[in-house]
């Protein structure tokens, strides 16, 4: 006979106990392995295909890009108006305390899309593209996401949320709702258990 075998959720790491409180900052966040070349690859053209217009709109945006990148690299993504990237940082939570959302604008890999989840249980909505949220389009149906793969229309997505802050409250809400009810610990557990459990 088979062997018995489930799909187990993706859970985030070390979630906080509650999401954050809304904030109507206008920093838009990335967290991510930056060395990693689709995350590379999806920053470089955020920055040049969206941020410019996303700035103009909003000058009073910034944009901050947590995780490990030669300091190289980070030093030309700073010479974007806006734009801070201080590599790895060891206090996530101010970091998402002080972002309005997150984005996730990658385009290829493999990669569990991890970042997206962690978001929201920080309750920070996140702007993304199919390519990530195709992950969890069950699970999530678009809760706590803005979707988009157009630059046109991720930019808007991002002025929209940018200039709505009420909506993206209510986004991360709803994402934090689906999170909760779908990739916890205790669902993970108790995927394991009734594996385990199961005649063989």
């Amino acid at each position: 006979s088979g062997l018995e075998s489930a799909v187990l959720p993706n859970i985030p790491y070390a979630p906080p106990a509650q999401p954050l409180p809304a904030t109507n900052s206008a920093t838009l966040l990335f967290v991510g392995s930056l060395w990693y070349a689709p995350n590379k690859e999806g920053i470089e053209r955020f920055l040049a295909r969206n941020w410019p217009r996303i700035h103009a709109v909003r000058p009073d945006a910034r944009l901050h890009l947590i995780g490990a990148a030669p300091e190289s690299v980070r030093q030309s993504w700073e010479r974007h108006a806006g734009v801070c990237a201080p590599g790895f940082v060891d206090d996530l939570e101010t970091a998402y305390r002080d972002a309005a959302f997150t984005i996730a604008p990658i385009r290829s890999g493999g990669g569990t899309n991890i970042k997206i989840l962690e978001s929201l249980a920080y309750g920070r909505a996140c702007v993304t593209t199919s390519h990530c949220a195709s992950a969890f389009e069950v699970e999530l149906a678009g809760a706590g996401l803005g979707v988009a793969d157009d630059d046109d229309a991720f930019t808007q997505l991002c002025v929209d949320w940018l200039s709505a802050p009420q909506a993206c409250t209510d986004s991360a809400r709803n994402g934090y709702a689906a999170l909760q009810a779908h990739f916890t610990r205790n669902r993970f557990e108790t995927a394991v258990h009734t594996l385990c459990a199961a005649p063989h």
